[in-house]
């Protein structure tokens, strides 16, 4: 599905994104690992091309950083000389205290950080890469939301904020960049079990959270893996500028 293609994931180091980089590897991609720790960004760079036979790379990234947000694109450009695909992955860690505080008890320095890595980590990614994609007259962009950005929540009214935030920049991407062939897609995923977000539940959070989701289950990592790699293929070369909720049928109701 992806063979040969060079595909850039934010905060593939674990959780979504490191199912990401595994799935993605399998089909064929050469995958760009990136993550706050160099070291084991590389390793398990090193640990997908070894048993997927492909060329991938681990590099350190802070889309909070400027700096780092172009270098890692140019070092990318250097090895490769193009990026098909961008999935911007990495996320604020979810902190409890910012996630249980009401909406008027948010200060603007949390506010600011979670945007800066969550939306403008994601603007920066995506400013980064479009030129190099403009120039083959082809590329794919995945953006990462969230379901309380489309239903809204009761709480994490930051988080809510800075993943709302990025169905914007999804659907302008997509109106302003499609002359190119250039697709540009969001994912909203609703409650799924990575280890950041799961293992700092309790047991009677996690099964009231569950009693919500129609399917009676949280999500898995994998299962937005698969609709990454969709989005990413061919197969959905007609679809630009849509969010795919991966929510088990959480907010239908």
């Amino acid at each position: 599905m992806l063979d040969g293609r060079i595909a850039v994931i934010t905060g593939s180091t674990r959780g979504s994104g490191r199912a990401m980089a595994e799935l993605f590897s399998e089909h064929g991609a050469n995958v760009v690992v990136t993550g706050r720790d160099e070291k084991e960004a590389q390793s398990i760079a090193e640990q997908l091309s070894r048993e997927y036979q492909t060329k991938s790379i681990g590099l350190k990234l802070d889309v909070s950083q400027a700096d780092e947000v172009n270098g890692m694109i140019n070092k990318v450009r250097k090895k490769y000389g193009q990026i098909d695909v961008l999935v911007n992955n990495a996320g604020y860690p979810i902190k409890d205290e910012l996630w249980d505080a009401s909406f008027e008890q948010i200060q603007d320095q949390d506010l600011e950080s979670i945007v800066g890595v969550d939306t403008i980590g994601t603007y920066r990614c995506c400013r980064g890469v479009l030129p190099i994609m403009v120039e083959k007259h082809r590329g794919v962009i995945i953006n990462i939301s969230s379901t309380p950005a489309i239903s809204g929540y009761i709480k994490g009214a930051p988080y809510t904020v800075a993943k709302a935030a990025n169905l914007g920049i999804t659907k302008h991407i997509a109106a302003e960049f499609g002359k190119y062939g250039i697709r540009c897609n969001a994912i909203a995923p609703g409650t799924i079990a990575t280890q950041r977000n799961w293992d700092r539940l309790t047991t009677e959070q996690r099964v009231d959270i569950v009693r919500s989701i129609p399917l009676g289950r949280a999500g898995k990592p994998e299962e937005i893996a698969t609709v990454a790699l969709v989005l990413a293929s061919d197969y959905t070369s007609f679809v630009n500028g849509q969010t795919i909720v991966v929510d088990g049928g959480e907010i239908i109701r």
